[in-house]
């Protein structure tokens, strides 16, 4: 390809919004490396464009709730309010942040994917001509825009101007693949029921059978034949759970034309007899709101028949429970698309409802139109046990509640004796960044777990009694004596940029703590969320931590 030559967009897509209106800012380019290890980032939140792009290695990529496979010389974008994840053995990959904006009637519009790139650019893979061009132009704009000079900052934005017009010219390659791959895909959803052909299927994906085969097994971690059984058994319980209709018809409508062999493949793949799980499963619950509710389920050994999730706000229950939550709500910033959740819940027709409280009338009405609802008890501080009784209460398990508390209460002593040894006397301050600014955080469940529970000692200063979310500064910070940091860093664009500039400036890696290596990293989930199931994940992440077992 001749980096010199006009690239011109096909003609006959049409636009929503003419490209040569845009006005393209680069706002951020990170390389992440392994280094050898592995390279997790957990779902994050974007407020920019994102692409990101692998320049060596290998890994799987999240936008939202699609996984990709990274390919060499496939850009991957996701919009402004959407969420990715990076996952892999061991690679280096690019993230490059822009905004686009678009003269309006003498005003500038920022533009989103929602509001008209659809046909221009599309969330997910684009593939590259040259694989070693976006590398190298990714590279270049990482050493141009990280230079702090004018020009070379200047010729990185043109560098991503660049980059996205090659990006909205090419056409072929691995991308139309994907697209095919998950045409393929939509297409076993639809006709799960139906007697489906390799052959059949790589024809929908335009390739050959034997490639369909390898590439379906990379991309989505099962090969084609297992994806279809686990398809057709997730309706089946659907339709179990939701149908009352007989277990022969419910066989036949997923595909299996023996209600035996049904029934063997499902206890295989569930532990138990489809009869056994309709009997377990007699109860028809629900959440409404945010997925923290869930937390005060499970340990009823109630698994929710319609609850809130996604892969960033209910990562936990999005990847431990998403196959045996029947009705999915949209978890997006904890239920914040209400209307939408409330019509799901219709759908589901649930025999009881669990939500917050404080609900706006106009919810409780539409709740109450569907089913009886019950309002979980505010949780007040350290008295989480109250609140699951309850909710046991409501539904009549209040043995298992109490036999879910006295389990927690034994593992917490076992985990005090574990840590005691390690940690010694020393003090343990946890630590947040949220957008550009460093708090010195105490939440319920940090308080029940570390320092109520665990007898972890608190720095010295009455600043760090009771519950606290308080700003400090990086020379505060090292006032404060404590011997050890945990750290959360809010999982959006803000915040790690700012945790990006932080961590390699001279003050923060003068910390005692950070020379030390006594600095501890955690994630949002579980230590933002209250709830007996977080508060459980917590502890078994703090033997982790201060056992000396931490990976």
């Amino acid at each position: 390809m001749d980096d010199h030559a006009p690239y011109m967009p096909n003609s006959g897509i049409e636009y929503k919004s003419r490209p040569e209106e845009w006005i393209v800012r680069l706002r951020d380019v990170e390389m992440l490396a392994a280094g050898g290890g592995s390279l997790q980032q957990g779902q994050q939140l974007t407020y920019h464009f994102t692409l990101i792009a692998l320049l060596s290695g290998e890994g799987q990529l999240k936008i939202g709730k699609k996984n990709y496979p990274m390919l060499p010389g496939t850009a991957y974008i996701c919009w402004p309010g959407h969420t990715f994840g990076v996952v892999s053995a061991d690679m280096s990959a690019a993230i490059i942040r822009f905004d686009l904006y678009r003269e309006q009637s003498g005003a500038f519009t920022q533009l989103d994917g929602d509001s008209g790139q659809e046909g221009l650019l599309k969330e997910g893979a684009k593939s590259f001509d040259s694989g070693s061009r976006l590398a190298d132009a990714c590279r270049s704009m990482h050493a141009g825009w990280g230079s702090g000079q004018p020009l070379k900052r200047m010729q990185a934005q043109i560098g991503l101007q660049q980059l996205l017009l090659e990006l909205l010219a090419a056409s072929g390659g691995a991308a139309d693949t994907r697209e095919g791959l998950e045409q393929a895909k939509a297409y076993m959803e639809q006709h799960s029921s139906e007697a489906l052909t390799m052959e059949r299927l790589a024809a929908i994906a335009a390739v050959s059978p034997k490639y369909f085969a390898e590439l379906f097994k990379k991309t989505y971690g099962v090969s084609a034949h297992e994806h279809m059984a686990q398809i057709r058994m997730a309706k089946a319980k659907r339709l179990m759970l939701h149908s009352g209709r007989k277990l022969r018809d419910i066989a036949h409508e997923v595909g299996y034309e023996d209600e035996f062999y049904f029934s063997r493949k499902f206890k295989k793949e569930h532990g138990l007899s489809p009869t056994q799980f309709m009997n377990r499963r007699k109860r028809k619950i629900a959440v409404y709101g945010p997925s923290v509710l869930i937390g005060y389920l499970l340990p009823l050994h109630v698994i929710p028949y319609a609850a809130p999730l996604h892969p960033k706000w209910a990562d936990y229950y999005y990847d431990h429970f998403a196959a045996d939550i029947p009705f999915h709500l949209d978890g997006f910033r904890q239920n914040y698309r209400k209307a939408a959740n409330m019509d799901m819940l219709e759908e589901a027709k649930p025999e009881l409802i669990m939500c917050p409280p404080g609900l706006e009338d106009w919810e409780k009405e539409r709740l109450q139109a569907i089913a009886p609802y019950f309002e979980l008890p505010e949780v007040h501080r350290g008295c989480w046990k109250n609140t699951l009784r309850s909710a046991a209460d409501w539904l009549d398990e209040r043995p298992e509640a109490e036999r879910w508390i006295t389990a927690f209460e034994r593992g917490l002593a076992l985990a005090k004796d574990q840590t005691a040894g390690e940690l010694k006397d020393e003090s343990v301050l946890f630590v947040c960044i949220v957008g550009d600014q460093l708090y010195a955080s105490c939440s319920q469940g940090v308080e029940d777990i570390l320092y109520n529970g665990l007898g972890i000692r608190r720095p010295c200063g009455a600043a760090f009694s009771g519950l606290y979310h308080t700003p400090l500064t990086v020379d505060q910070l090292s006032l404060t004596g404590a011997d050890r940091i945990i750290l959360l860093v809010r999982q959006d664009t803000e915040s790690l940029e700012y945790w990006r500039k932080l961590r390699m400036s001279p003050g923060w890696l003068s910390l005692d703590v950070v020379r030390n290596g006594k600095l501890m990293q955690v994630s949002s989930s579980p230590w933002r969320e209250y709830s007996p199931i977080a508060l459980e994940r917590m502890l078994g992440e703090a033997v982790q931590l201060f056992s000396g077992n931490c990976p």
